[in-house]
């Protein structure tokens, strides 16, 4: 089962930060997920927020922010704003890149496409069939996931899933059954579940059978 740390070690770092990133990985996670935005300059950051108010010193739209502007904030305990190139540099375990602003899409796509080492270990995701789709179409070869807040029937993770070219359903773990996971592998796609939060919702998990878990807390789960 992969274990993926949700924007690094969200519950003990200042998320999508190298910092934590490197802690997500020292806690044992096998995949870091992160978030795809880019800015005034057309450079892709790392960002969850449209606006860098609550995760950083400063306030703003991050699409109006140039790279340099966004790099002078404090994104907590004195770290930058990272931008993807030097997060792929930096970290060396699997990607879950979860693409917030279309205006990402090309940039990612031509990323992977010059880097298929890097490729092969991105997982590309978001609650946006068009985006996933936008992304398909920019580099067919790309492994994409359909992520799900309030997870559906099973019958409708599969049929948005498959709409959406992907290969992977990210879904909420308070909707899945051991049979719904059953039913997606039945249907050849692969099943993360989140959020997966401390010990006892990972044994949920595991008995689920999902291929993958994400959690804010990879260091309370390191032990199992």
């Amino acid at each position: 089962m992969i274990i993926t740390g949700h924007r690094g070690a969200l519950g003990t770092e200042p998320e999508n930060t190298l910092r934590s990133f490197r802690r997500a990985v020292a806690d044992g996670c096998d995949e870091i997920e992160l978030d795809l935005r880019v800015s005034a300059d057309g450079e892709l950051v790392i960002m969850h927020d449209a606006t860098v108010d609550r995760t950083t010193s400063g306030s703003g739209a991050v699409e109006e922010l140039t790279l340099a502007e966004l790099r002078a904030l404090d994104a907590g305990l004195g770290e930058q704003v990272p931008t993807w190139t030097e997060t792929v540099a930096a970290i060396d375990v699997r990607f879950q890149a979860e693409v917030k602003a279309e205006a990402a899409v090309p940039l990612l796509a031509q990323s992977l496409k010059s880097d298929r080492a890097l490729a092969e270990r991105t997982l590309v995701t978001s609650f946006h069939p068009e985006i996933l789709l936008a992304v398909r179409e920019a580099f067919p070869d790309v492994t994409t996931g359909h992520i799900f807040g309030r997870t559906p029937d099973t019958a409708e993770i599969i049929t948005r899933t498959r709409a959406a070219g992907a290969t992977w359903s990210l879904c909420g773990i308070a909707g899945l059954t051991p049979d719904a996971v059953a039913d997606l592998h039945a249907a050849g796609l692969s099943v993360t579940a989140w959020p997966v939060p401390d010990p006892e919702t990972l044994t949920k998990a595991t008995a689920l059978a999902a291929d993958g878990i994400t959690t804010d807390n990879p260091h309370l789960l390191q032990h199992l």
